[in-house]
């Protein structure tokens, strides 16, 4: 089992620059002087049985590397250190990150509102996934404060912008 370098009653007395250091970094039963990459997908089970249960686990093992991965949790601990936050989840890239954003704050039968000027896969998520779980969307010129207004009057769930937009460079102020 790993083992935490980094003890968390000392981590609210050490500086934001060794937290990003050492912040979350984990031994492997190797003892390495540095953080290990984990560059696999899988991960091993002495049986089927075992690598049955441990996918129907509350994620306290890791099973596949799309779902959790000890590089990854060592990154997400030391951003939670440094923000001093509770907990904190990171994605393999921007459009995980604008689309997990988005669907932790949105359900089926709300409505959100954005502005027309989006990067094109921010726009595909706006006006063709977030349609297919039942969310109303509402696209809107993000330099027109009064049509901002009307779209978002009637309680809408969120309001999604750019600014500035890519690759337009449209200023929403």
């Amino acid at each position: 089992m790993p083992k935490p370098i980094l003890p968390p009653e000392l981590a609210a007395e050490l500086s934001p620059a060794t937290l990003l250091v050492r912040g979350g970094t984990e031994r492997s039963p190797y003892e390495e002087t540095s953080e290990a990459l984990f560059l696999t997908s899988g991960f091993v089970y002495d049986s089927a049985t075992e690598a049955e249960a441990a996918f129907k686990q509350d994620g306290s093992r890791y099973v596949y590397s799309r779902y959790r991965n000890p590089t990854v949790t060592m990154f997400e601990e030391r951003l939670r250190l440094i923000e001093g936050a509770e907990a904190c989840r990171a994605t393999a890239s921007g459009m995980a990150a604008v689309f997990a954003a988005l669907l932790c704050k949105l359900r089926a039968g709300q409505r959100v509102v954005a502005s027309r000027a989006l990067f094109g896969s921010c726009h595909y998520i706006v006006a063709e996934l977030l349609p297919r779980w039942g969310i109303e969307t509402v696209q809107v010129d993000g330099r027109d404060l009064s049509a901002w207004e009307t779209a978002l009057a009637p309680g809408a769930a969120l309001a999604f912008c750019e600014s500035p937009s890519n690759p337009a460079m449209e200023i929403i102020d």
